[in-house]
């Protein structure tokens, strides 16, 4: 038996669209990186990749098992790419809180001591006065940070911008 006999080719489907969507991660990653050949090298891959695979499937769309390998492949794919850019692109969320001092510092001790870096910034709001905290996450560390906040208080003022550039300061540590 080969694996191109028509009873793998549905498994040989899912696996190869899988295969495509996480080379087009590594690729868009590769592209925002600026190295072209590799990006040109995993953008032929992928058009290959993808070129197969349909072709398998819109020549016979009714062919139900190679349409759902197709289907799944392509969502697994992207669940899978996913990870991939999480475990390799190093990506930086700015959070700012604003609230009340009491209540922002009692935040800033609570971040701290989940190893995460604060600054707090005495400042005046339109009720008197109020702390903003700013802390620099990584994306992956962004939900925690969150929960730390809203567990204290949750009706507090808080924006999250992504950080292009990050030199310097306090970054909480890479985990295993």
């Amino acid at each position: 038996m080969s694996i191109f006999d028509p009873q793998f080719l549905p498994i040989l489907i899912f696996v190869l669209r899988v295969t495509n969507n996480v080379i087009g991660t590594l690729r868009l990653i590769l592209v925002s990186r600026e190295q072209r050949l590799w990006g040109f090298a995993f953008a032929s891959l992928e058009s290959l990749l993808f070129a197969y695979t349909a072709g398998h499937v819109i020549t016979d769309l009714n062919n139900i098992p190679n349409l759902t390998a197709y289907v799944f492949g392509f969502a697994v794919g992207g669940v899978v790419g996913m990870q991939v850019e999480n475990r390799f692109v190093k990506s930086y969320e700015s959070v700012t809180v604003i609230a009340a001092r009491a209540v922002s510092h009692e935040m800033a001790v609570a971040l701290r001591e989940a190893g995460h870096g604060v600054t707090e910034i005495m400042g005046e709001g339109a009720h008197g006065a109020v702390e903003e905290l700013r802390i620099i996450v990584h994306r992956r560390d962004l939900h925690q940070v969150l929960r730390i906040i809203h567990n204290i208080k949750e009706d507090v003022f808080v924006t999250v911008e992504h950080s292009e550039f990050i030199r310097g300061g306090w970054i909480r540590a890479h985990r295993k």
